[in-house]
């Protein structure tokens, strides 16, 4: 039977695959250790959507935004996130840092450009729900 889960969450941060130097997950725990720091999402305020549905085993995952700010320096940020394999952490309506994405399993991202905002689709599949950040 499919499942749909939609839920509310702010702090979305994208990291490239390749700046990762250790990803564990232990359970529901997932360690993560980043060359750099994870680059903030800038999403608008309120427009971050996070949607999972499960079917036999399969969890498709979709966050969704809205990224202000269109300029060319922002559409080549997200070009270049195009052709990455990428994780991404945010934090939800209950205020825990979740890890969506894995180097197996990684997000890959779209976007379109409308009303003076990026709409910006990071999509992908796994076998876990996402995980929670470990501090």
């Amino acid at each position: 039977m499919e499942q749909l889960t939609v839920s509310v969450c702010h702090s979305l941060k994208i990291i490239p695959v390749a700046r990762l130097t250790r990803f564990a997950r232990y359970r529901s725990c997932v360690i993560l250790i980043t060359v750099g720091t994870p680059e903030d999402a800038a999403a608008v305020p309120g427009s971050i959507k996070i949607s999972t549905t499960s079917d036999k085993g399969i969890i498709k995952k979709k966050i969704t935004f809205d990224r202000s700010g269109v300029s060319d320096s922002a559409a080549d940020i997200l070009e270049s996130y195009k052709c990455q394999r990428l994780v991404a952490t945010y934090v939800d309506e209950n205020g825990n840092t979740r890890v969506s994405g894995s180097p197996d399993f990684s997000l890959n991202l779209d976007y379109t450009t409308g009303n003076g905002v990026f709409a910006v689709t990071l999509s992908g599949e796994d076998t876990q729900p996402d995980g929670y950040l470990a501090d």
